[in-house]
């Protein structure tokens, strides 16, 4: 058995007995590992106290994904377990009363998520009173942040399922104009933006106009992230029967979610894809003014914000010169050596506003070339 296996081994072992405080901390640092690897990078450049905060909200969130992604709960279920999920986080909860809600909500779980050999993201749910402790010992102020955006999250996540379920058994689109788009993405990562961003200004004592801006463009911080991440899985999420392509869009094209992805069909599907990029960047471009708002001196806040930008403009670039590819099913993503120049660069670089604005201006260029080179005659716009 390798390194990371023992260690698997030795936390699912730890976990049938009591965890004191500091290894509470330790396994919420380890899960973090196991659930998204790309964002533990990001938690590791935050400064204390701050660290701890964002990295159990992550996690919070994550639980909530986990709950509306699994394709095994039916709806109703899915609908009720994000809700009483939502409840664990009134922030006016005394601890003595979080915890044994949160041990009533894990009894609601399916059996094979409290299993040993549960998969990490099921255990983490599966030990919930054990990762909120961490939400209860927070300062008022951060406790009060994070229980906005997961009840907020939650709560329309448990629309969307069952919206969902209203698809698969009368028909209809799952997202019907951009605005439903908008309001999903929101619901899942602006919520997110609205977060960190009261939790920057307040860790870096940010004031006047820096925190106004940043106030003002925080949803496109999480919104454009997440519109790139589900354009960068949309042939993933269609094997699984799920679209969130707008039917508005679509049917302007001629096109149903069921016909987008036949070959005969790439040139309206691509601009489908076109108008969605354009937006994408548009969230972006106001997401780059968001992390330059942050001071300089700041600089763990910018590269916490900087590193899954440009990671973001990039990918959005490979998608856009693509985008034949996508429509066929594709997954695209940055190469491994990509991610670490985007670190690296970024990381020296943190401090000059215009090294940042040229390096995230080159893959902004090569998506308007490549929407302006699919093809004569074709004007693409943001919806």
């Amino acid at each position: 058995m390798d390194a990371a296996g023992t260690t698997d081994a030795l936390w699912r072992t730890r976990l049938e007995g009591a965890l004191g405080p500091s290894e509470a901390e330790r396994f919420a640092r380890f899960a973090l590992e196991r659930v998204s690897r790309t964002f533990a990078l990001n938690i590791r450049v935050l400064p204390p106290p701050l660290r701890g905060q964002v990295l159990h909200a992550y996690l919070y969130c994550r639980m909530a994904d986990t709950l509306e992604d699994d394709a095994e709960l039916p709806a109703p279920q899915k609908s009720a377990l994000l809700r009483a999920f939502a409840a664990l986080f009134d922030p006016g909860l005394d601890a003595s009363v979080r915890e044994p809600m949160a041990a009533a909500f894990t009894a609601l779980l399916p059996a094979g998520w409290k299993a040993k050999d549960a998969a990490w993201e099921h255990v983490l749910l599966a030990r919930t009173p054990l990762v909120l402790r961490a939400c209860s010992r927070m300062p008022a102020p951060a406790r009060a942040a994070v229980c906005a955006c997961v009840r907020e999250m939650c709560g329309g996540m448990a629309a969307f399922a069952l919206r969902q379920h209203a698809v698969q058994t009368r028909g209809g689109a799952l997202i019907s104009t951009v605005r439903e788009l908008d309001d999903y993405c929101w619901f899942v990562a602006g919520t997110v933006g609205v977060f960190l961003a009261d939790r920057f200004i307040a860790d870096g004592r940010i004031s006047g106009e820096r925190a106004a801006r940043m106030r003002a463009q925080c949803v496109s911080f999480g919104n454009g992230l997440q519109l790139v991440n589900i354009l960068k899985d949309l042939a993933e999420d269609a094997r699984r029967g799920v679209s969130w392509l707008p039917a508005d869009l679509l049917e302007r094209e001629g096109l149903s979610a069921a016909t987008f992805g036949n070959p005969e069909n790439r040139a309206a599907a691509r601009r489908v894809h076109a108008a969605l990029f354009h937006k994408a960047l548009s969230h972006l471009e106001e997401a780059l003014d968001y992390t330059l708002a942050i001071p300089a001196t700041r600089r763990r806040l910018r590269l916490f914000c900087l590193w899954p930008l440009q990671m973001a403009v990039e990918t959005l670039a490979l998608l856009a010169e693509n985008a034949g590819a996508l429509a066929g099913g594709a997954r695209l993503k940055l190469t491994r050596a990509r991610v670490h120049a985007i670190v690296r660069r970024t990381s020296l670089l943190w401090w000059s506003d215009r090294a940042l604005r040229s390096g995230f201006r080159a893959p902004a260029d090569r998506i308007r070339r490549a929407l302006h080179d699919a093809g004569p005659g074709h004007t693409f716009h943001a919806p």
